[in-house]
């Protein structure tokens, strides 16, 4: 009796100084506490439907693994469960950690070359949450026999929230063919840091992302991925290409990895749905960002983002791409691309594609600009490249800015600078009008009567005449032979300068857009009174921005910004606000009505907002988070913010007063000095809901001019009130 005393003392002590082994079916709510850390899994974990598992910020969960090396350790064997272990969701899985305090899921053993095999969530279980949590080193593993589950989240019940985690060197991070709901992947970290050798069938190695709806039914709306502010680094590929799926990539940085169009040349399928980018940063690696549309009737966009290669980046000659495809209309602008780079047009004839106000400073020794037919035999496709800036950076004796396959781009009122041969085409009938081109020797050959370039008003550097047997099919007249005399080319300022011969000696295009490279008025008179002619290139000389509206997006409760927020105004391209809750909006001159949505926030629509030629209107949007209320949370009281503000500021003699009234009613707008005495009353009386500007002359009531100071301004609404702090100084 004794000695059987003691041996049980000795197993709880194990068990408590080791921490928790768990397995088998969890049939009751339970929730997992740091003070038990770790919870060991040593047979398969079964959280049984209609049960919650809550695991609290900083659990540890380490689950038995297996070698790599041998496949069948992952399979179920004469009904035996696999040596590596992993957890199967029948019910709900509520995950939330904290920065601080994230939940990590592992295997448990410290050999590099163990796996285990992640967590299955069934056909059929709620959604779960994850939050704050770290997975790692996950393969895959038989669910049942001969079922596979693959990956660190293998959500087959279609629906999953993810917030805010870290998936590292596993199989795949996320991975779903039964998508059933919009998805979100926002604020995570996705890293591959090992190369180790896969068995077969996965010897191609990792991904990061294996999502699809099924391809039976079709649903009656495509369903919504967004992957914001996410942060990838590895060898794996990023690109999700299931069925049913408009994805948007917004603010995310990729460092080094295989990004969207590394396989950009896949089969169409009419089944998958459109892909966006915006505001995204790739540096290194391979692939590249882009947009695809599936049908005549989209539209997408790759707008914002920056893509950047050295020289020397692994690996060597294989350009990062900017690309738009597929069979609606693609919009590729306001990009910088910078190395071992290229813009590429793969579906030509069956895309309008519009590529615009792109700055492409490359070294690649290749094409700078591809633009072929892949694949199509649709021809109800243009492209369009204009208002851009190419110019070779690199130490290759013979590059080329433009190869083109098949095909009859419309290239306009670019820059083209400092390339040995501007392009190479087969079959194509490239027209050039209005560019500033600075090329050694205009073709390298693939000239017919059939097919052939047509110039028509560039800017030709000296050197580069149209000579030779084509010359007669190729000048399509107004070509000007002359340096463009740029403002300061030692510094990279490519705008062209007073005595530049390119100001008003372009051509006017019906499809040429209201706006230059720098969003300024594109058609404008070179000597003030003069006629009003396009500038040749991607500038225009003497001209004012367009107008457009600059934007803060903050928090309304912490004042804190908010990122990823989509503003929108009817019949435009949307924007988004970065990392610090800025945007910038160019509309011309007008005055439109502005939505903020993002999806943990409620929407805001601000009408009336005015823009005028030559300026920004300053926009300060408080959106209001989108609470959930129960019994054990009740929401704050908000503040009265009305996005009051003022610009410039510090100022001197005038400033403007920027606020949004919520609500139609009566408002006063009244400034106060630092003693808080009141100096003037700017408005009293009704305004109508929107966006509203009012200006302070720097006088007080009596019409005196004020010394320069702190002042406040103030606005009363509807028993509400906010007051701004401004500064005069003389």
């Amino acid at each position: 009796m004794r000695r059987t005393f003691v041996i049980i003392l000795l197993c709880l002590y194990t068990v408590s100084f080791w921490g928790l082994e768990v397995g088998g079916h969890i049939s009751s709510d339970t929730t997992w506490s740091p003070a038990d850390n770790p919870y060991l899994i040593t047979s398969f974990l079964y959280i049984d439907a209609g049960v919650t598992l809550t695991i609290l910020p900083g659990v540890q969960v380490q689950s038995i693994g297996a070698p790599l090396s041998d496949i069948y350790n992952f399979k179920w064997t004469n009904n035996r469960e696999p040596r590596a272990k992993m957890i199967i969701v029948n019910g709900t899985i509520n995950a939330v950690g904290t920065s601080d305090s994230p939940i990590t899921f592992d295997k448990s053993q410290a050999d590099p070359l163990y796996r285990w095999g992640g967590i299955h969530l069934n056909p059929g279980a709620p959604i779960s949450t994850f939050k704050h949590c770290e997975f790692r080193n996950a393969f895959f593993c038989d669910f049942v026999p001969g079922d596979w589950s693959i990956g660190a989240l293998d959500f087959d019940n279609g629906f999953i929230n993810v917030r805010s985690c870290t998936f590292e060197n596993n199989q795949c991070a996320m991975r779903t063919g039964f998508l059933q709901s919009d998805i979100l992947l926002y604020d995570c970290r996705f890293i591959i840091s090992r190369n180790d050798t896969m068995p077969a069938p996965f010897a191609g190695g990792p991904g990061f992302f294996g999502i699809s709806a099924a391809p039976e039914p079709e649903p009656e709306q495509h369903y919504k991925v967004i992957v914001a502010r996410c942060y990838f680094s590895g060898h794996s590929p990023i690109g999700l290409f299931g069925y049913y799926m408009d994805v948007l990539y917004l603010n995310n940085i990729i460092d080094n990895s295989v990004s969207l169009e590394d396989v950009e040349q896949r089969r169409v399928d009419l089944r998958r749905g459109s892909r966006s980018s915006y505001g995204n940063v790739q540096i290194n690696g391979k692939g590249g960002l882009g947009c695809y549309t599936p049908t005549p009737a989209d539209t997408a966009f790759a707008r914002r983002n920056r893509l950047l290669k050295s020289a020397d980046a692994p690996p060597l000659n294989t350009p990062i791409t900017i690309a738009g495809r597929g069979y609606g209309i693609s919009h590729v602008s306001d990009n910088y691309l910078s190395g071992t780079v290229s813009v590429h047009a793969p579906q030509a004839n069956a895309t309008t594609l519009l590529v615009y106000n792109n700055v492409v400073e490359s070294c690649y020794p290749g094409e700078t600009v591809l633009i072929e037919n892949l694949g199509s035999t649709d021809h109800g496709g243009q492209v369009r490249i204009f208002n851009n800036l190419f110019r070779y950076t690199g130490d290759y004796q013979y590059p080329i800015c433009v190869v083109s396959r098949n095909t009859a781009p419309l290239i306009y009122n670019n820059h083209i600078l400092n390339y040995h041969t501007l392009q190479s085409s087969l079959d194509a009938n490239e027209v050039y009008t209005n560019n500033i081109i600075d090329c050694r020797r205009w073709t390298l050959g693939g000239i017919s009567v059939e097919h052939h370039p047509l110039m028509i008003n560039n800017c030709l550097y000296p050197y580069m005449a149209l000579t030779g047997s084509w010359s007669s099919l190729v000048d399509g007249g107004g070509n000007i032979i002359a340096y463009p005399h740029f403002l300061d080319s030692l510094n990279d300022d490519y705008r062209i300068s007073y005595e530049s011969p390119c100001i008003d000696s372009g051509v006017n295009l019906p499809d040429l857009p209201d706006f230059d490279l720098q969003y300024h008025k594109r058609v404008v008179s070179g000597t003030g009174d003069g006629p009003q002619i396009v500038d040749i290139g991607a500038y225009e000389y003497g001209s004012v921005y367009i107008g457009g509206i600059q934007g803060y997006v903050y928090d309304a409760v912490t004042n804190l910004p908010v990122d990823c927020v989509k503003i929108e105004i009817l019949g435009t391209l949307p924007e988004f606000s970065d990392t610090l809750g800025f945007f910038q909006y160019p509309t011309g001159a007008g005055t439109y009505t502005v939505k903020a949505s993002r999806w943990d926030y409620q929407d805001m629509v601000i009408p009336g907002i005015e823009t005028v030629l030559g300026e920004e209107t300053l926009l300060s949007i408080p959106l209001v988070p989108d609470y959930v209320a129960n019994d054990d949370q009740i929401q704050a009281p908000l503040a009265a913010d009305f996005g009051l503000q003022n610009y410039p500021n510090p100022f001197n003699p005038s400033t403007t007063i920027a606020f949004i009234a919520p609500e139609s009613g009566d408002v006063r707008l009244s400034i106060f000095n630092i003693k808080g005495q009141k100096v003037r009353d700017l408005h009293s009386g009704s305004m109508a809901k929107g966006h509203h500007t009012v200006t302070w002359d720097g006088l007080d009531d009596k019409g005196i001019a004020v010394s320069s100071g702190v002042f406040f301004v103030r606005i009363e609404m509807n028993g509400k009130s906010q007051a701004h702090k401004m500064v005069l100084m003389k």
